[in-house]
């Protein structure tokens, strides 16, 4: 089941991104990581993503993350319904996850937060 879904924010600034974006929301952002050359931070409903243009490029054309609460399971899903996974597995400083592009053509990505970033999170939003 998705439990939560992010639209994706793309910069070269994360701090100027987020300085903006923190007054917007009235507070900080929930989660700031490093991924790979990636910075990645979520404030809200968004998930922001800081780095050079070649290394944004691969993530532009995708939708999400979904962040769901069983990620074999909504792998079981997306094959059923005739996903490809073009990125069959990854592990991250957040959780473990996927790309899968569905026969419309849409690449999304799936995320299952390890506890401490579910712990993190929640705390956050109370």
């Amino acid at each position: 089941m998705i439990i939560r879904t992010y639209a994706r924010v793309f910069t070269h600034d994360m701090d100027a991104t987020l300085s903006c974006l923190r007054e917007l929301h009235g507070h900080p952002a929930e989660l700031r990581v490093d991924f790979a050359e990636l910075e990645i931070a979520t404030i809200g409903d968004l998930c922001v993503v800081a780095g050079p243009e070649e290394a944004l490029e691969r993530y532009r054309p995708t939708v999400g993350p979904l962040i769901v609460d069983d990620l074999d399971a909504a792998r079981e899903t997306a094959r059923r319904f005739g996903a490809e996974f073009t990125v069959p597995s990854f592990d991250s400083p957040t959780g473990r996850g996927f790309y899968a592009r569905h026969p419309d053509g849409v690449e999304m990505e799936y995320v299952q937060w390890n506890a401490e970033t579910l712990a993190r999170v929640r705390r956050a939003a109370h």
